[in-house]
């Protein structure tokens, strides 16, 4: 499995790593178990750690989230969603349509340099849009 995901209990957030190879069923796959951590704690910040993946996921994968996984899961639109940018050019331009794409439909989602600005950006009680 290329994907972790755990509750942070210090920072109170949910957070996704991913390495290595991650194809659309492990986007699906880690999305429904973010789901379901926030059913259970009631968090609605996630930190995503797309640094060290090799992204095989298509765009359709990833506008099928943002379009229909999300909302079929239940996910709350006060979420914040902060990705650390991944470091291949493929895998960037695919995080760009992420981000896009989720704003686009109502998430509040957002590309971070480091883990320390996307931490900070979600640890802020008011974040502008």
């Amino acid at each position: 499995m290329p994907y972790t995901v755990k509750h942070d209990p210090a920072l109170d957030l949910i957070e996704v790593s991913y390495s290595g190879l991650v194809t659309g069923a492990d986007l699906r796959d880690a999305t429904s178990a973010c789901a379901v951590l926030q059913r259970e704690k009631g968090i609605t910040r996630f930190l995503v750690d797309s640094t060290a993946w090799d992204l095989r996921a298509s765009i359709v994968d990833v506008f099928e989230l943002t379009e229909h996984q999300y909302v079929k899961e239940g996910f709350s639109k006060e979420a914040r969603i902060a990705i650390v940018l991944p470091t291949s050019p493929k895998s960037l331009e695919v995080a760009h349509f992420y981000e896009t794409a989720c704003r686009n439909r109502g998430w509040n989602a957002r590309l971070w340099p480091n883990r320390r600005s996307a931490i900070e950006w979600l640890c802020t009680e008011h974040s502008a849009n």
